[in-house]
């Protein structure tokens, strides 16, 4: 999911590009359950009538017959789960449920925030959304790390979810060992020959989203990308340079009507306190007048007294 003011959030890209390219490659690295079926549309209406979208929403055939088909939404993560967006996933989940008439599991991948996340939304003690949460330590990295380079060093054929572990480990990396990691991913990814094809392209294009959020246009930048940019190069570019404006886009969008939304409420407050003002200075107009009678009267009455020499 996407930071508080960081709408366009390179983790989001990387997210949407791997679940369009590869959804079912990236569903069985997260471990979810069933066999993929298809991705599902993501835009919803919600009980207060605005427009969301849910990260990702896919339809998986359960391994328990029972179930049948069943509803995954992915709800990605850069920063910890507050109260209201574990609120915002229930209204995922309910929509969802209604809507399309099928079980739905909420899933929470988390990079950063795990510890400080809210884990449960209750709305009665009969209606309970506890998220299923996905999110790795430092220990599993560097372990996950260390398997790479042992099998891309012995010229070893790479599994889906060990290529994976290429475009993702350096977006869960701590925020510290980020740069080295993903410096030392990009590295050993230049060097394997294992992973070829349009797979090879898309892991490629996802590590370079992460280089350019850790070094953006520095010297070790442009050295980094340097390296895939056979890869780079062989991928659909432009798809891939449309499909991020595309986003990026989008995101500007929501940011800027959620603006809007704050503007109309505030001129709203703005509007009602002008009346309230207006209705207050008519108050005090009427008073005027009120009190320009009065002294108009008393200025009668003292002349009155005056002529008859009552001071």
């Amino acid at each position: 999911m996407i930071e508080t003011g960081d709408v366009h959030h390179p983790n989001d890209i990387t997210f949407k590009y791997l679940y369009t390219v590869m959804p079912e490659k990236l569903k069985n690295y997260f471990k979810l359950p069933g066999k993929f079926v298809r991705n599902f549309p993501t835009n919803i209406i919600i009980g207060d009538g605005m427009e969301r979208e849910m990260d990702w929403l896919i339809l998986v055939r359960s391994d328990d017959d029972d179930i049948g088909e069943l509803l995954i939404n992915i709800e990605f993560q850069s920063s910890y789960v507050t109260q209201e967006k574990i609120r915002t996933m229930a209204d995922y989940a309910d929509y969802s449920r209604t809507y399309y008439n099928r079980p739905v599991l909420t899933v929470v991948v988390v990079t950063d925030g795990y510890e400080k996340s809210v884990k449960e939304y209750s709305r009665t003690p009969s209606d309970i959304l506890k998220p299923i949460f996905i999110h790795m330590g430092e220990d599993e990295i560097i372990e996950r790390l260390n398997n790479l380079e042992k099998k891309i060093s012995n010229q070893e054929q790479l599994t889906d979810d060990e290529a994976l572990d290429i475009a993702l480990l350096p977006m869960f990396a701590p925020k510290d060992n980020a740069m080295s990691i993903t410096e030392r991913i990009t590295r050993l990814f230049s060097v394997d020959k294992s992973l070829n094809g349009a797979f090879r392209n898309n892991i490629a294009f996802a590590l370079s989203i992460m280089i350019r959020k850790y070094f953006d246009c520095t010297a070790k930048g442009k050295e980094l990308l340097k390296l895939i940019e056979p890869e780079i190069n062989k991928s659909k570019l432009r798809d891939v340079i449309d499909f991020e404006v595309d986003f990026i886009r989008k995101s500007y969008e929501h940011e800027l009507s959620e603006k809007d939304e704050l503007i109309a409420d505030k001129d709203a407050v703005i509007a009602d306190n002008e009346a309230i003002i207006a209705d207050k200075d008519a108050v005090i107009a009427d008073m005027d007048a009120v009190i320009a009678d009065r002294n108009k009267e008393i200025r009668l009455l003292k002349a009155k007294l005056a002529e008859k020499g009552i001071h």
